[in-house]
């Protein structure tokens, strides 16, 4: 049996998952639980960071998801998706996507987290009490009473 023909022949659907087809499937569903933490919960004070972590949440989910879908098809049973061909295709791809972000960790995101330490960020609700600051607001007018005198009156009136 050679390369070629153990690639493209599909495994059958009775056997269900072999070893590393598990291995496989426990990874992407890992890559999609961690992806979406990134997207969903994980915070970060640096903004060039956050960017980041958000983007490796997405490039996690989609490529999760995507090994996800092709495992979902396996085990039902598709012919063409049952294939060894996927699996390795999807593990490639997996592969050069780690390489890429440690890559990016290692050599372009310090530069862009030390051109961010020194700029300060102004966020939406900042501005706002900003913008709230330059107009003052009109003063409240004197109270006639005082406040022991109005709970007085409140407590009269029950």
């Amino acid at each position: 049996m050679g390369f070629i023909e153990y690639m493209t022949t599909s495994s059958s659907g009775s056997a269900g998952f072999g070893t590393l087809a598990w291995i496989f499937f426990l990874l992407q569903l890992m890559g999609v639980g961690a992806g979406a933490y990134f997207v969903y919960a994980h915070t970060e004070r640096n903004p060039a960071r956050h960017a980041f972590m958000r983007q490796l949440g997405i490039a996690l989910l989609v490529l999760g998801g995507t090994g996800l879908l092709a495992a979902a098809l396996r085990l039902v049973g598709v012919p063409v998706i049952s294939q060894h061909l996927w699996l390795w295709i999807l593990l490639l791809v997996d592969l050069a996507t780690a390489g890429y972000i440690t890559y990016y960790m290692r050599s372009v995101l310090p530069a862009l987290e030390k051109a961010q330490a020194g700029k300060r960020v102004v966020r939406p609700a900042q501005a706002r009490s900003i913008a709230s600051e330059a107009a003052p607001a009109t003063p409240r007018p004197v109270a006639t009473t005082g406040r022991r005198d109005a709970r007085r009156e409140r407590k009269k009136k029950k």
